[in-house]
């Protein structure tokens, strides 16, 4: 799955802030959950994981 969002998009709708939202996405890069591309591409890697957080 690819969200093509910018990360202050995305921080935005889920209504935190965009500090927060970069470390929440560091983590998720360093789980292998996720892979930024550039700066409006993410590419979910790990959906089941991602979806256990909810």
């Amino acid at each position: 799955m690819v969200l093509e969002l910018s990360k202050g998009d995305l921080a935005s709708h889920t209504g935190m802030s965009p500090e927060t939202l970069s470390r929440k996405l560091s983590y998720f890069r360093k789980m292998g959950w996720i892979k930024l591309e550039g700066r409006r591409k993410i590419v979910i890697l790990g959906k089941g994981s991602l979806a256990s957080l909810i």
